[in-house]
């Protein structure tokens, strides 16, 4: 299932996920416009490697998928504070923490170990 065509369906649902939970957690267009970039710059990266090295994309979906779900399982009940947060023009996009980045870090390190081992095997 490496190469198969199902991952192009999974990234697929992975970006709807990563829209329908981090647009909504976003409290003005300009964090709208920034977030919804995130599949996309997630994307680039891995479209480089696989051009770069000759890689079927297709065996490197996993690793994608796993970038897109991780951040919006790390936010996932968090959504309204960290909304609230993001509201507050005093503080910074750069420096709006709290429970969720410690999710959203954990998640990423479970989605990304486990990509990484099957791609690897």
């Amino acid at each position: 299932m490496k190469d198969s065509p199902w991952w192009w369906l999974f990234a697929a649902a992975g970006a709807l996920i990563w829209f329908s939970v981090m647009l909504p957690a976003m409290p003005t267009r300009n964090h709208k416009i920034f977030v919804s970039l995130g599949p996309v710059l997630a994307f680039i990266p891995l479209a480089a490697y696989c051009l770069k090295y000759k890689e079927p994309f297709t065996e490197i979906l996993p690793i994608y998928c796993a970038l897109v779900i991780s951040v919006p399982s790390g936010i996932l009940g968090h959504r309204k504070a960290l909304r609230e947060v993001l509201a507050d023009p005093k503080v910074p996009y750069d420096e709006a923490t709290g429970p969720w980045t410690l999710q959203a870090a954990c998640a990423l390190a479970v989605f990304f170990g486990l990509a990484a081992y099957y791609v690897g095997h």
